[in-house]
């Protein structure tokens, strides 16, 4: 298969790396200092059992230079992916697929607005991956999970042979009985987690010591599920149950959190902004939500440029 990655920064160089080690015929679109490493000396990756670098068939800023491809997994952050839609365009015929992997709950329909729904495959990661140094990246799982779905819910062959072609790298590759319920799931747990982070400026193996933050990040789970509801989508609460029984052995962070500590642009309004917003629309009262939102809202716009000092 022919498979472009646009972004190729943890989870982008991640799945890149994999791919490749795999034997697709791999293409990466980047920029900057990880262009240039890549270029001169492969893409690397740290993984549980064993370390390998790869050489990529094409690694370029431009597009163009590649040609069509079978399949593009979109790795940059929310705010990136109308940029990455629009860029990608020379890669794209009749039969290209279009994988999202963002957090939140627009990617794939603004994707499709520029480029064709029709062509838009749901994606979530399950995994975590960190970027050591450009061009070098660190995996945090043996079988990390990956949920691919058409919008619809549909199994069709293309999904299958996406599967497949997962699968035979190394990854565990799920379709969904519901792709909402899961993109649901997911949003409420990394909202949660990197919210919670954010407004407390720690990570969870200090926050968790004190009971009356755990009982907040569980509200806040508790709250956006109720949102989901609101919209006919029945996320179990076994979902919140997993992560509270799994709160003391994680060590976990977002890069929502990273990003809002280090003073950077966050993912904010994909994901915990999102839920505010559909919460008003419905009629849905989260207080924990919104507080946190409203909190942490002068450091976004301070990040932005959009207020001053």
């Amino acid at each position: 298969m022919k498979i472009a990655i646009f972004g190729i920064g943890a989870i982008g160089g991640y799945i890149a790396g994999r791919l490749t080690n795999a034997g697709e015929e791999v293409s990466l679109i980047s920029r900057g200092e990880t262009l240039n490493v890549i270029r001169n000396s492969g893409l690397t990756i740290h993984n549980e059992n064993k370390n390998y670098t790869v050489t990529p068939k094409h690694i370029t800023d431009d597009p163009e230079e590649i040609g069509i491809v079978d399949t593009i997994i979109i790795c940059v952050k929310a705010d990136a992916v109308e940029i990455a839609s629009e860029m990608i365009k020379p890669l794209i015929n009749k039969n290209t697929i279009i994988v999202q992997t963002q957090n939140g709950l627009t990617a794939s329909q603004k994707i499709g607005q520029i480029l064709g729904k029709e062509k838009v495959l749901e994606g979530i990661c399950h995994f975590g991956a960190q970027v050591i140094s450009p061009g070098i990246v660190r995996g945090m799982a043996n079988s990390p999970k990956l949920t691919i779905a058409e919008t619809n819910n549909d199994k069709t062959q293309r999904l299958l042979s996406l599967q497949s072609t997962l699968n035979n790298a190394g990854f565990n590759a799920v379709i969904p009985e519901s792709f909402q319920v899961d993109q649901w799931a997911k949003l409420m747990a990394v909202s949660a987690l990197g919210s919670i982070g954010a407004i407390t400026r720690s990570n969870s193996p200090i926050w968790r010591q004190i009971p009356s933050v755990v009982e907040m990040w569980i509200k806040n789970m508790e709250e956006t599920r109720d949102v989901a509801k609101s919209l006919n989508i029945d996320v179990p609460y076994q979902e919140i149950q997993d992560r509270i029984d799994n709160l003391p052995q994680g060590v976990g962070s977002t890069s929502m959190h990273r990003d809002i500590a280090d003073g950077k642009p966050s993912e904010i309004e994909h994901q915990i902004g999102s839920i505010v917003r559909i919460a008003k629309e419905n009629n849905v009262t989260i207080p924990v939500n919104s507080f946190i939102y409203n909190a942490l809202l002068p450091l976004e716009k301070l990040a932005r440029g959009e207020i001053s000092a």
